[in-house]
């Protein structure tokens, strides 16, 4: 077939153009993400070409958080801007010890009046304790929240009484704390997934196994308050996963009541005597989910 002149012309012209706006960079058929923010107009229609990186849209309304410096989107924001209650477990692994204050006069005699006995009391051993507890955080603000937690923790220690610098008896005391933390959370600046805090506040609690009875069989000389507030302070840090919120924690607890009541067994009365103060102390380091 013969090619007229002018029909050659014009298919070399089409070409010029069409690669020429290809070049231009019109929406249909440029790359999207080269050159971002870029528009171009056919018509009525206006596009807009999406950046290679869309930062997360909390990056601009979150409060304390610097702008458009993340290096990936935020995981689960629904924590710090979501829903201001939401609900957890605990995992918390503690040691459970007692701070004694030994009386002033702790010359004290009930078999022979002419002979004085010097008594004093001390912890010799601690058992690690296994706690287990749910949790409500509810968030203040951005940097507030308030966590109040409810469940049980088990442990022991060992106190010993001695006589003329002498050990005489060994008492256990076996500890099944029903505890109820009221704590302030303030969180640090959140770096991307990352987030440390302090936690600090109160812990009522009670000690179901101090219902027990005096025994000298058993080894219970003197009787155990079954009630308690503790000042609890510690620090910790949150972690941000794909499905969940994990954080690791450390506190310490000291509780603000004497923990020896007026009971003791008969014949024994020497030994609550030679106890002024006894307070108990935890160390806790918690593994919590949200």
């Amino acid at each position: 077939m013969k090619l007229r002149p002018t029909y050659v012309l014009v298919c070399a012209l089409l070409l010029s153009v069409n690669g020429a706006w290809a070049q231009s960079g019109h929406p249909l058929v440029a790359n999207p993400g080269n050159n971002g923010g870029n528009t171009a107009t056919t018509g009525n229609n206006d596009f807009k070409r999406e950046p290679l990186f869309k930062p997360s849209r909390f990056s601009d309304i979150a409060p304390g958080f610097p702008k458009n410096q993340f290096i990936k989107p935020l995981s689960q924001p629904i924590y710090d801007y979501g829903k201001h209650v939401h609900f957890g477990f605990i995992f918390a692994f503690s040691t459970i010890d007692y701070v004694i204050t030994s009386s002033p006069n702790t010359q004290y005699s009930s078999k022979d009046p002419s002979r004085g006995y010097n008594y004093f009391v001390d912890v010799s051993s601690l058992s690690p304790t296994l706690g287990v507890a749910a949790l409500m955080d509810v968030r203040i603000s951005h940097n507030l929240s308030f966590r109040m937690q409810l469940g049980p923790s088990f442990g022991d220690a060992i106190i010993n009484f001695y006589e003329n610098n002498q050990l005489s008896h060994q008492m256990r005391i076996e500890s099944v704390l029903l505890e109820m933390p009221l704590l302030l959370k303030y969180k640090a600046r959140r770096e991307v997934d990352f987030r440390p805090y302090m936690i600090g506040g109160i812990t009522p609690y009670s000690d179901i196994a101090a219902f027990k009875s005096l025994n000298e069989n058993k080894g219970i000389f003197i009787g155990i308050r079954p009630f308690d507030v503790a000042a609890t302070l510690g620090v910790g840090f949150d972690v941000y996963a794909d499905f969940f919120k994990f954080s690791l924690e450390f506190k310490y607890s000291r509780g603000m009541i004497s923990q020896v009541s007026s009971e003791y067994l008969e014949g024994y009365e020497q030994y609550p005597n030679a106890i002024k103060k006894m307070y108990q102390q935890s160390f806790v380091l918690s593994v919590i989910f949200e």
